[in-house]
């Protein structure tokens, strides 16, 4: 029985891998958008520069407007930019690698992780910034603040970082009010699971549950978040770095909330059920089928109302940690690192749309619920592209407090990438036979040490 459980979610993996994306929309891995038409005539100019710019987010949640902007403002320049959107997954990162190593035409990309972008650094598929920093006294910590050094790879900065990531919990805020529940502000696990049972109702294709988790597109990361908030950006690492830390009972008491929610409380979908049946945080959450989901970047989702036509408020709420005295850290770090190709044929160019991007064009990703890590941005521009088209679908108040850098907090920003790809690899193949009953909480995670230290020896 056990083999068969495990066959059904390789072939549901494969079978969904291809779907899997950045975003819910139907897309290839490669969306195209082209400009205005003045600016499509120029870029055939032989004195125009086109940069070619890849990201994982859909033109129409931010990166549309950017081009724009940047072409309007450049057209006179000579340089025109052109965004080409790939899927955030597996196959779209493949993609944007191999197009890397094969000298492709990509000019700017954006990488969405740590690991990713050290992958690309030390693959020489990331040009070295200092010198251009340098001449052009880019004042990279001033601007962006001191953290930054965190995002540099074997002490060079190979990217900027664009934007502040700050980990939530989405809620629909209709069913806690029906329900008699406030908007929680600070909650431990106990105190989270009881609330999924009051909110989770009804049964079959009615059912309403108090909770996804989303498994099926990433089984280890969001509940990561969690624990780190408690044990900062380097949870699978002990102090060090030379030995795992999967003996570590904040992680266990994690993975064991998640369990329990899907398994004994049967208060969120299963992971089985979550590959088998092809859900999504869209498919759950818009359809009023989960009445919490675990990340934040859905807000593009939400505000697309055409795709997902709902009425009910999302509210923010913070991650529950296990005790009120363990919120240590905020989660959250750097993200959204754009670099240059360095083949690129247009250094100059693509540096010149970089500088701009950061510290100017980033702000129309806010669309997205994307938030401007540099300190030149206006943050009044920021709330108001935010929540632009969707005012009486966002608690705003919620969003400011929790989404927004209020100044002064710690983050989650890893340190430490020592063999990282492998090892969240091993802990993803031991949740996996944890979560679908394979083997015991205890089993799974000495498993999981037991074969990543390996690694660090």
């Amino acid at each position: 029985m056990k083999r068969k459980l495990v066959s059904i979610i390789l072939v549901a993996v494969l079978c969904t891998s291809l779907l899997a994306g950045c975003g819910a929309k139907k897309e290839t891995a490669g969306t195209k958008v082209t400009t205005n038409e003045e600016a499509g005539k120029k870029s055939s100019d032989k004195d125009m520069v086109t940069i070619r710019f890849w990201g994982g987010v859909p033109p129409e949640t931010g990166p549309q407007d950017v081009v724009d902007r940047f072409n309007e403002e450049y057209k006179d320049k000579g340089i025109q930019v052109e965004y080409e959107r790939y899927v955030n997954d597996d196959q779209g990162n493949l993609k944007l690698e191999t197009s890397l190593l094969a000298g492709s035409d990509i000019d700017v990309y954006v990488s969405y992780g740590t690991y990713k972008m050290q992958k690309r650094a030390e693959g020489g598929m990331a040009l070295d910034l200092s010198e251009l920093m340098t001449r052009d006294n880019f004042d990279y910590e001033g601007m962006f603040g001191s953290d930054v050094k965190a995002d540099y790879i074997n002490g060079k900065p190979y990217s900027i970082a664009s934007v502040i990531t700050k980990g939530t919990l989405l809620l629909n805020k209709d069913m806690f009010d029906a329900a008699g529940i406030a908007i929680p502000t600070e909650w431990t696990f106990d105190e989270f699971r009881e609330v999924c049972k009051k909110l989770t109702k009804g049964e079959g294709q009615d059912k309403v549950y108090g909770m996804f988790w989303n498994t099926q597109q990433n089984i280890t990361e969001y509940w990561l978040y969690l624990a780190m908030q408690t044990l900062g950006g380097n949870p699978l690492y002990k102090e060090g770095g030379k030995e795992t830390n999967f003996d570590n009972d904040v992680l266990k008491k994690t993975a064991e909330l998640v369990y329990n929610t899907m398994n004994v409380d049967k208060t969120a979908p299963t992971h089985v059920d979550s590959i088998t049946q092809k859900l999504t945080q869209e498919s759950m959450f818009l359809t009023g089928h989960s009445a919490m989901i675990v990340g934040n970047w859905a807000i593009r989702s939400v505000k697309d109302k055409e795709q997902y036509p709902h009425d009910f408020v999302t509210a923010y709420a913070p991650y529950p940690v296990i005790s009120k005295d363990q919120r240590n850290y905020v989660y959250g770090g750097l993200g959204d690192e754009i670099s240059i190709n360095p083949k690129s044929e247009n250094v100059d160019a693509a540096w010149e749309f970089v500088k701009w991007y950061t510290q100017e064009g980033v702000s129309s990703m806010a669309a997205g619920g994307r938030i401007a890590l540099c300190n030149k941005v206006d943050k009044n521009v920021l709330a108001e592209s935010f929540s632009k088209g969707a005012e009486d679908l966002i608690d705003m108040d919620s969003a400011k407090a929790l989404v927004f850098p209020v100044g002064g907090e710690k983050l989650t920003i890893p340190t430490i990438t020592t063999s990282l790809p492998e090892i969240q690899k091993i802990l993803a193949e031991e949740t996996e036979a944890y979560f679908t009953d394979q083997k015991d909480l205890d089993t799974a995670f000495a498993d999981a040490k037991s074969r990543s230290d390996e690694l660090l020896k």
